[in-house]
This record gives C-alpha cells, sequence and structure tokens, in this order.
C-alpha cells in the first residue's frame, strides 16, 4: 500500500507539474479500491481521495491561471498523501 501512495504522490506532483500530462482518475479509483481492503483506515483514506478529486478540478485553472487557489488543491493533496504513506510505516513500539 505504502508503495502505491508513493507512485501516485509522484503523479500529482506531475499533474501539477504538468497538468495535461496526468489523469488523476486512475489514482483515485485505486484509493477507492484501497477504501474497502482497509477499512480501519478508511476516513483518512476517504479524505485522501475528495483531496485529490479537488486536485483533480483544479486542473484545469492550474493549466489556465496557475493561481493560487489550484495551487492550494494541489498541496492538500500533497499533504493527504503525506500523511497516508506515514500511517503505513512500519512502527517499532519494543522497548527492548
Amino acid at each position: 500500500m505504502k508503495e502505491t501512495l508513493q507512485r501516485i504522490k509522484e503523479s500529482l506532483v506531475q499533474a501539477f507539474d504538468q497538468p495535461e500530462t496526468v489523469n488523476l482518475d486512475q489514482s483515485i479509483q485505486q484509493l477507492q479500491s484501497f477504501k474497502e481492503q482497509y477499512g480501519d483506515k478508511g476516513t483518512m483514506i476517504e479524505d485522501t481521495i475528495t483531496a485529490l478529486i479537488q486536485a483533480k478540478h483544479a486542473t484545469v485553472q492550474l493549466q489556465s491561471a496557475g493561481d493560487v487557489s489550484s495551487s492550494a488543491a494541489f498541496g492538500q493533496a500533497f499533504n493527504a498523501l503525506e500523511h497516508a504513506i506515514k500511517s503505513f510505516e512500519q512502527v517499532d513500539n519494543d522497548p527492548v
């Protein structure tokens, strides 16, 4: 899951840099399927899906105007993906 989230984040960065070359629909669909598999993290994944959808909708505005609001949508999606990636990192709570 973590590797897939990393690829989605890379796709998001590419969509920001070159909006005409990347369609975020596939990333959104992948996250929707993960939401069903990882029910314990469902809310976080749902929030990430929402952020990606907002970034997808901001793509047109980014291409035409490149204004702050479109950049903010991508920033929120990036932060949501970072949070999701961190939640799947192995944490060793063994005090020894």
